[in-house]
């Protein structure tokens, strides 16, 4: 096993990149502008490509779950193993935030306990499952669940339906 954030992982490695397309669609979702977090990417991740071309961007963060970073906007795609943990803190911020999570991230009864405490997010369903890639950019062969963009702390409410087929 290794160590990810205090928290332990199985040798499975749950870093998966995220393609331009879904980028690019959590900016214009988002509309981020200052300094950006990117806390679970790394420098060759397109989240923090595409920030650094908007502001300042902050990014691979070991210890992002138990500090405190300042920045104004948070976009990313966090490791699945985690996920709890970075939704409670994400809820908690106040800052406008997007999370890329698989569709099962919205049920169970902690993160139920996290939405009525600290409010539900907007919820972005993309039409089609989106693609990831492994560190040497190939993309995953057929993606086994559907992800969705949790929106907290920004300006839109409900459930937001991707317009295009």
């Amino acid at each position: 096993m290794k160590k990810l954030n205090n928290l332990t992982s199985y040798e499975y490695s749950d870093e998966w990149f995220t393609d331009q397309q879904t980028v690019e669609l959590v900016v214009s979702l988002l509309q981020p502008k200052g300094t950006i977090c990117c806390p679970f990417d790394s420098s060759e991740s397109l989240f923090t490509k595409v920030a650094e071309s908007i502001g300042k961007c902050i990014y691979g963060m070991t210890d992002w779950l138990g500090s405190n970073y300042e920045y104004d906007y948070l976009m990313t795609n966090p490791p699945f193993s985690i996920k709890d943990a970075v939704i409670e803190k994400v809820a908690k911020s106040g800052k406008p935030s997007a999370l890329i999570l698989p569709l099962d991230s919205l049920g169970g009864v902690n993160r139920h306990r996290i939405f009525n405490e600290y409010g539900y997010p907007a919820i972005y369903i993309p039409t089609r499952r989106i693609s990831y890639f492994n560190d040497q950019w190939v993309k995953k062969q057929g993606a086994n669940f559907h992800s969705v963009i949790l929106l907290f702390h920004t300006n839109r409410e409900g459930i937001i339906w991707e317009s295009k087929n």
